[in-house]
């Protein structure tokens, strides 16, 4: 139901009627008789509302869908033809970033395509691309989580991450789900929820073992400009440079 989304959001946003109503230039009594179903909205008044609680574009069709509205905006697969020219820039950049590993993402930290290098640091095949994810790597115990020696540093950032997904996307989201399955690994519970400055760095660093051999490693996320589609808004790419 619409009316119950829109609560729902106002809240999560943490602002108040009139908070909304000023943001979206719309009079408090008309939002409120939205929010208590007195009144209908128009696509255009949903879409307006939704700019002034900055959703993402899914949580824009998902409440134009609530409204009684067809989504405007697309909602391709990956491996959708519809998405076939941000395949092509995405492998572009991992090909220029080699031979350093590079990942890109979804939303929800699942990786959809990688350089040979991510690949072999995860320890992947290209079989697996699209059903693994990168915070199950980190988190859950195992080869990848065991060979980074400054884990709890790397978790706590990545946690920051996904707080901050859960909040643009909601807590019933699929970052929502990846949180708390994170939430349920050993040792996750003990990590401070609260972001803190890394000894002094300007960056943290990524302390990965393998082989025999220690490396380190920032990471730059690179995302596309203008999209119109949630999953091309969703994307990130995560290139890993040598520190």
């Amino acid at each position: 139901m619409f009316s119950t989304m829109l609560r729902e959001w106002r809240g999560l946003r943490g602002m108040s009627q009139l908070d909304l109503a000023l943001s979206a230039d719309v009079s408090t009594r008309h939002l409120s008789f939205i929010e208590s179903e007195r009144a209908k909205p128009s696509a255009e008044m949903v879409l307006r509302l939704a700019e002034a609680l900055d959703l993402p574009l899914r949580e824009r069709n998902a409440m134009l869908g609530a409204a009684g509205f067809a989504p405007q905006f697309g909602d391709s697969d990956w491996h959708s033809e519809q998405m076939a020219e941000v395949r092509r820039a995405a492998a572009l950049l991992l090909k220029a970033h080699e031979p350093y590993p590079a990942l890109v993402l979804d939303m929800a930290f699942n990786i959809l395509d990688a350089s040979p290098a991510a690949m072999a640091m995860v320890g992947a095949q290209p079989e697996d691309l699209g059903t693994i994810n990168l915070v199950d790597y980190v988190y859950q115990p195992g080869p990848v989580r065991d060979s980074i020696l400054n884990w709890v540093d790397v978790a706590e950032y990545l946690l920051h991450r996904m707080r901050e997904g859960v909040r643009r996307h909601g807590p019933q989201s699929a970052m929502g789900a990846v949180l708390r399955r994170a939430m349920a690994q050993p040792g996750a519970s003990e990590l401070s929820t609260v972001r803190s400055h890394w000894r002094g760095a300007v960056l943290l660093p990524l302390e990965f073992s393998m082989g025999g051999q220690t490396t380190r490693w920032f990471t730059t996320v690179t995302s596309f400009g203008a999209p119109q589609d949630a999953l091309a808004e969703e994307i990130t790419i995560e290139q890993f440079h040598p520190a």
